[in-house]
């Protein structure tokens, strides 16, 4: 009895600890929510700290980088552009489910669809996340081209994000620094186009990647002028990723993630498999099998042996004995425990909420397959922080059985030390 309610009271403690952790952790084992949740800090991140301009000279204004003044005639066009772009799209968006919570929210499919319209009017369209190819990206990859070469240029992206606004953002190369003018379109309740954001900024950094990746960073307020470090960095996709890499990533990587576990984190194989975080696994591998989030309540009481078992010897080369042996078990009652990410367990760290990339496929003699991952960190404008390789066996049912990972590459310091989710 006492150990219950001692669960009970520190499941309740976590809960607590989990709404102030959730606008940073939530959900973030998939590529369209982290992307999306760094969206939805950008109004106020490129900008940084609102302030009196005029007490600073037009020298000093452009050293700082951010709060850029706009010219009007610029911030008419730039409207007038997204409101065209709105209008095009706006019976997608009245038709559409946008769910029943205060915000809208719209499907991929019907984001989509509003890309495929502004992308006719041949202008880069994108669909905010990583999930989705940019549609005429080859325009801008010109443009980053032409500046990565120190030529001047400039180009405007349109994108579709979660909530059915539109931004425009005009990226200009001066031959020598990177500037964006950044316009962001949303529906009124008469489903008119309003505008809440015109920000214009330089990048302090950029880079177009190898692998097709445009990162940025924003010129922002820094402390001393604010209390902490704000996070500005950006990266969009522009050249395709393979589609059968893109699958791969979808059925077997994207649920696990990095985030809450360590299987793809960490060195082990068959062999040396006692490191995993079993009980932390859990309520990922649920999710592949049965496509649903676990009952946190129930799960908090203890998971059954039977259906803990079950589950982790089907998606990993454990026996049940080695189960009982190396995960959190109590045999008296016949359970596992799990906890959710909290305090004791969780380290908010800008490396949790990376994604998996696969970069090739190897299609091994015994029958096996091994991926070859890269870790994209948006938080860090990093495409490649480490790569590792994680090689599955692929079931009749089209799940796969996790074989072992290999970290190629473990750059001092990138990976943080793990906590186990209960122990």
């Amino acid at each position: 009895m006492g150990n219950k309610m001692g669960k009970k009271i520190q499941r309740i403690f976590l809960i607590i600890f989990a709404a102030l952790l959730c606008c940073f952790s939530a959900g973030c084992s998939h590529k369209n929510t982290v992307a999306e949740d760094k969206e939805s800090n950008k109004d106020t991140s490129i900008s940084g700290k609102p302030e009196d301009t005029e007490e600073l000279s037009e020298a000093e204004i452009y050293e700082r980088g951010y709060n850029l003044p706009i010219d009007s005639a610029e911030k008419e066009e730039a409207e007038k552009d997204c409101a065209e772009m709105m209008e095009a799209i706006r019976d997608i968006y009245e038709e559409a489910d946008k769910g029943t919570s205060i915000n809208a929210v719209i499907s991929q499919e019907t984001a989509i669809k509003m890309q495929q319209v502004i992308a006719e009017k041949d202008v880069p369209a994108a669909v905010s996340g990583f999930d989705v190819d940019m549609m005429n990206y080859d325009a801008m990859e010109d443009f980053l081209d032409e500046a990565s070469a120190g030529n001047q240029s400039e180009i405007i992206l349109y994108r579709i994000h979660t909530d059915g606004t539109v931004s425009r953002e005009k990226f200009t190369f001066d031959g020598k620094d990177m500037y964006s003018l950044y316009t962001k379109g949303r529906w009124t309740d008469d489903m008119e186009p309003a505008f809440s954001v015109n920000s214009r900024s330089r990048m302090s950094q950029w880079k177009y990647t190898e692998k097709g990746w445009f990162c940025y960073e924003y010129c922002t307020a820094q402390p001393p002028e604010l209390t902490e470090v704000v996070d500005a960095y950006e990266m969009i996709r522009v050249k395709p990723q393979k589609e059968e890499y893109r699958e791969m990533e979808e059925n077997y990587l994207d649920i696990i993630g990095y985030q809450g576990n360590n299987l793809l984190c960490s060195e082990w194989s068959e062999d040396q498999i006692e490191g995993l975080d079993f009980n932390g696994l859990y309520e990922y591998l649920y999710m592949e099998e049965y496509g649903r989030e676990i009952d946190t309540e129930k799960c908090a009481e203890g998971i059954p042996r039977e259906e803990f078992e079950s589950l982790l010897t089907k998606y990993l080369p454990v026996t049940a004995e080695q189960l009982r042996e190396y995960a959190s078990y109590d045999a008296e009652s016949g359970t596992y425990d799990w906890v959710m990410l909290g305090v004791g367990n969780y380290a908010p760290n800008a490396f949790w909420i990376s994604v998996p990339e696969v970069t090739g496929i190897r299609e091994n003699e015994d029958g096996t397959v091994t991926l070859t991952v890269d870790v994209v960190c948006e938080k860090k404008g990093n495409d490649d922080l480490y790569t590792h390789e994680v090689t599955l066996r692929i079931l009749d049912d089209g799940k796969a059985m996790y074989l072992s990972n290999h970290i190629l590459d473990d750059r001092p310091g990138m990976i943080p030390d793990y906590q186990y989710r209960c122990g």
